[in-house]
């Protein structure tokens, strides 16, 4: 029987919470692990339910960023029974999403899905839409894992919407990320096959999810989403071809990585690094790497890492001239996928979750959507899918309908500037019918980015027909969003698109109009008007109405 914990145990266990509160909030990982560790030991001696809760989800945190997987799920199944209080079911609902993603990770379908699933019903059965988006995403990564990276995007693509539904950045920026893992993923399961061009829709997918993804990390001060969203962003770069915006990347990431001890990041990004180097026909340097990241790796169980590096190593040693080694490496990697395809198999037949019962988790959740869609009034601003171009990320028509009206009714009561840029890419019929369809969604892609980038995040960018741009300045002196519009009109001129296609040489013609008048259609036309006079006078400069 336990007996009331002296002042002094207490004192001690509650110095133990704050300091690992604080090493959480530093990502001092290493150091909040031994905190959590001594707390989570302490508190189940002697704590309240409240103390255990705390100290057992810490230290399940803390594993889970230090990539020891086995380990979270092992102090896992000793948390969550102290987790089932109904005041405690959101952080019930954090550590098994944590425990499917860990068993994801390392070929432990059965129990990953069987979190995932525990972590949707509770979502829906509290309604609790941030929560639901995080789980449905955490049930898509077990689907993506198996070797299943279509109906894991349909169950994402699900969550993000009810994620921009709810406004919630820090939902948006976690399945954003992970769509762009599963487009990743589908792009590793299709290349190398009959369907060429199905791989590099994945890719296009995934780099649009990655770019959102980045545009929102900045909105946090956690290392471990910047760590996370720029390993991926690069990942995906790097299979299109852009070596050295990837190599930056990448570079960055790590170095964040290292110094913050994300194992499992670490490895995946250093294999991305020995993938690239592969690219560039640095075998050599890469099979030296990828030997010191396997001897790394040891004894972990980063499932979906590992078959990578295998695959690495045997077109390096491919390379190289090393027959017989790449035999081995390409039949321990034949051997880790036909493991997985396995796994898959007995997972879906011990817990019946089959394609048919995701689907039916999927409607669930699009039903319990839309009751809350009809319980609360929308919330303003860019919420619906529906005001999304979907190709570049960017707001359409729809969006800028909801948004500039707004805009400019605040300009004129408070007698604020206001400029609309239209922008218009250069002969685009001309880049489709010379490169292809393809490559002009590629320009259109890079185009969106490099709006996000020279733009304020208080700035509505919208993409407004095939090759159309618009920008709302927001009260912003009409000389200074001209000189934004010539800094952006400069960097595309001079950006390297041949890393896009070889002779692609891609320029803007912008329009500028300043308010007053504080009229839309007005604006519009004037700054219509402009770009035409730009257009007119050689392309590739600015008019300002």
């Amino acid at each position: 029987m336990l007996t009331r914990p002296s002042p002094a145990v207490a004192d001690s266990l509650a110095d133990l919470l704050q300091r690992a509160r604080a090493a959480r909030d530093a990502s001092s990982l290493t150091e909040g692990r031994d905190l959590a560790e001594r707390a989570w030991a302490l508190a189940q001696q002697s704590g309240s339910d409240d103390e255990r809760a705390e100290a057992g989800h810490l230290l399940c945190l803390f594993n889970y960023r230090l990539g020891s997987l086995a380990t979270l799920l092992a102090v896992g199944d000793q948390v969550l029974p102290v987790l089932t209080a109904p005041e405690r079911r959101s952080i019930r609902i954090d550590l098994l999403r944590w425990m499917t993603l860990a068993g994801c990770e390392t070929g432990r379908f059965d129990g990953a899905l069987n979190h995932a699933n525990e972590a949707c019903a509770l979502a829906q059965d509290s309604g609790d839409q941030r929560q639901l988006a995080l789980s449905l995403t955490a049930l898509g990564a077990c689907f993506e894992r198996m070797g299943d990276p279509w109906q894991a995007e349909r169950l994402m693509d699900d969550a993000l919407r009810v994620a921009r539904e709810v406004g919630d950045p820090f939902a948006q920026l976690v399945t954003l990320n992970n769509l762009c893992a599963v487009c990743v993923g589908a792009f590793y399961v299709l290349r190398g096959g009959d369907e060429p061009a199905e791989a590099t829709a994945a890719l296009r997918r995934a780099l649009v999810h990655a770019r959102e993804a980045h545009s929102l990390v900045a909105q946090f001060d956690d290392p471990f989403f910047s760590v996370f969203v720029e390993g991926n962003l690069g990942e995906v770069l790097l299979h299109l071809g852009k070596e050295h915006e990837a190599r930056r990347l990448l570079d960055a990431a790590l170095q964040r990585g290292l110094e913050h001890g994300f194992q499992a990041q670490i490895w995946r990004i250093r294999c991305s690094i020995c993938e690239l180097l592969l690219s560039q026909g640095q075998a050599q340097q890469a099979h030296a790497a990828l030997k010191d990241l396997l001897r790394d790796m040891a004894g972990a169980d980063p499932r979906s890492t590992l078959i990578r590096v295998h695959h690495a190593l045997y077109r390096a040693s491919r390379d190289l001239g090393r027959v017989g080694e790449a035999l081995a490496h390409f039949e321990q990697h034949d051997k880790l996928e036909r493991r997985r395809a396995t796994n898959q198999l007995k997972a879906q037949s011990e817990l019946f979750v089959t394609r048919v019962e995701a689907e039916y988790v999927r409607q669930q959740a699009e039903r319990a959507r839309r009751e809350a869609q009809l319980e609360r009034s929308r919330a303003a601003g860019f919420q619906a899918d529906a005001q999304r171009d979907q190709l570049t990320g960017l707001g359409n028509r729809r969006h800028l309908d909801h948004r500039l009206p707004l805009l400019l009714d605040r300009a004129r009561s408070q007698g604020l500037p206001l400029t609309v840029a239209l922008i218009d890419l250069d002969h685009f019929k001309q880049i489709n019918d010379r490169f292809g369809h393809a490559t002009g969604d590629k320009v259109l892609i890079e185009m969106a980015q490099e709006l996000r980038e020279n733009t304020r995040s208080s700035d509505v960018l919208a993409r407004i027909g095939g090759e159309e741009f618009l920008i709302v300045f927001a009260d912003m002196p009409g000389p200074q969003a001209v000189e934004v519009c010539e800094r952006l009109r400069r960097r595309v001129a001079e950006q390297d698109w041949d890393a896009v296609a070889s002779g692609l040489h891609v320029t803007l013609s912008v329009g500028l109009a300043h308010a007053p008048p504080y009229d839309m259609a007005t604006l519009f036309d004037a700054a219509d008007r402009a770009m035409y006079r730009a257009k007119q006078g050689g392309r590739n400069r600015i008019a300002v109405a």
